[in-house]
């Protein structure tokens, strides 16, 4: 079987068969809203906890900056903001997470349980939140060459880093070599960025027309601040945080089952991984 007749064969049964095969930008596109639509219930959900502890942390910081608060409690406001600032960036950061892992169980067509989701993020959040960290150092050397080296040291080192530790079960050094040995030969660093930067502005389009009227409820809000009664305005700011948490919960998870989609497009333009898939199924497709 030749390469082109083995791609045909691939593209043709590939989504047929749940087989991470090889595809182009539009194709991904569409499989991936496939795949967040058949799994929407499990992927909004898990990006809902962020987004209501996202409001209810938004909430508490603008009440306290608004109140005026008696001498001596200034120590307890920065402690708050403190607490509420890095329990927002961690259940985001496992959300987010857990929203990787769920897409790669489902693209792979295995069940997905929102508990289960949740555990397999939080037992490998430690090796994860130090992967990344490790990711980050060679990134960071990317600002000497501008806004150009960041986005191409970014998309070596870190574009998939999360996909590489959630689903193959690596970390550290191990991850960041693997990540490398994908994203970067055969100038397949390029089509990750063209890739990832296109559904990423298409997202954001998204999003910010869904969120339009929280935005806009926000804006209002601080223009007409001392024109509202306390209870009303706070009606307000929950109604419009939550809309733009709600808006940014339902169009995430999309560019999550993307991301990962392009994870298992370059395994299987790599290592054959699609191939590797239908062998382990061959004995049970017909059942």
């Amino acid at each position: 079987m030749t390469p082109a007749q083995r791609d045909l064969l691939i593209c043709e049964f590939g989504r047929r068969l749940k087989l991470p095969y090889p595809m182009g930008l539009a194709e991904m596109l569409e499989e991936a809203l496939e795949v967040y639509r058949k799994n929407f219930a499990i992927l909004f959900g898990l990006a809902l906890v962020p987004a209501i502890i996202g409001t209810v942390s938004w909430t508490i910081l603008s009440l306290l900056q608004t109140i005026p608060l008696g001498k001596g409690y200034e120590p307890l406001f920065i402690a708050m903001i403190v607490v509420s600032s890095i329990l927002l960036i961690i259940t985001a950061f496992i959300g987010y997470g857990a929203q990787i892992w769920a897409a790669g169980q489902a693209i792979m067509g295995r069940s997905v349980g929102f508990g289960e989701a949740w555990m397999a993020v939080l037992k490998r959040s430690g090796a994860l939140l130090l992967t990344m960290f490790l990711a980050f150092l060679p990134t960071i050397a990317g600002l000497v060459l501008c806004c150009v080296g960041i986005l191409f040291t970014a998309t070596i080192f870190v574009a998939l880093i999360e996909q590489v530790v959630l689903l193959e079960g690596v970390a550290y050094n191990r991850a960041i070599t693997r990540h490398v040995q994908l994203v970067y030969p055969n100038w397949e660093w390029a089509r990750v960025f063209g890739f990832s930067l296109a559904s990423y502005l298409i997202v954001m389009v998204v999003q910010t027309l869904i969120g339009w009227g929280g935005m806009m409820s926000l804006f209002g809000l601080e223009i007409f601040r001392e024109v509202f009664p306390l209870s009303t305005w706070l009606v307000f700011l929950i109604a419009g945080q939550l809309w733009q948490e709600l808006a940014n919960a339902l169009v995430m998870p999309y560019w999550s089952v993307f991301i990962t989609l392009l994870y298992f497009d370059l395994r299987a333009r790599r290592e054959a991984f699609d191939v590797q898939v239908l062998i382990e199924r061959w004995e049970t497709l017909g059942h």
